[in-house]
């Protein structure tokens, strides 16, 4: 496809009927609802592979056609903000690797991969492994920066007077 759409900042796209963002496990989709519109209006069929969405009274759905990729549809739902959004939330199935939807459905346009720019991870966001590993690195660079041993070093120099006490 070449009529490409620049991804927003939430690293999805403005569709014109409605704006979709996505995290690494996610994807949500706004839609603006039609004055005086309300939840029982609003249609909304999401399974395994496909998704409706639209609103009783009108032609033609919103969005309607095959997902990118499959998504979980018993934890994926949908909701009203404010009165004034349909929120759509899917959630991704393969969440063993880090995977970002080009497009929401197969015949929407694609948002401009190029200029993509995925969010950088808060050390929160990562496991407890993680966060140690990273804290570690950090205290060893402090330490280096300061001319002092890092915590290995301090390890081997623990376990050295331990052995030399023993003697």
């Amino acid at each position: 496809m070449t009529d490409l759409v620049d991804p927003n900042d939430g690293c999805g796209g403005n569709m014109g009927n409605y704006v979709w963002i996505q995290g690494e496990g996610d994807v949500d989709i706004k839609v603006p609802l039609p004055p005086g519109a309300t939840s029982k209006q609003c249609i909304v069929d999401i399974a395994a592979t496909t998704i409706k969405i639209g609103f009783k009274g009108q032609s033609s759905p919103i969005l309607q056609g095959t997902l990118y990729k499959p998504c979980k549809p018993s934890e994926s739902m949908w909701s009203v903000e404010d009165k004034t959004t349909l929120v759509v939330h899917l959630e991704k199935s393969n969440l063993k690797t880090e995977e970002w939807w080009p497009h929401v459905i197969l015949t929407e346009r694609q948002i401009d991969i190029k200029k993509f720019k995925p969010p950088s991870k808060h050390m929160r966001d990562l496991d407890e492994g993680a966060q140690a590993t990273i804290a570690k690195m950090m205290y060893d660079q402090e330490q280096k920066r300061k001319g002092l041993p890092t915590s290995e070093e301090q390890q081997i120099q623990q376990m050295m007077a331990a052995a030399s006490a023993k003697k």
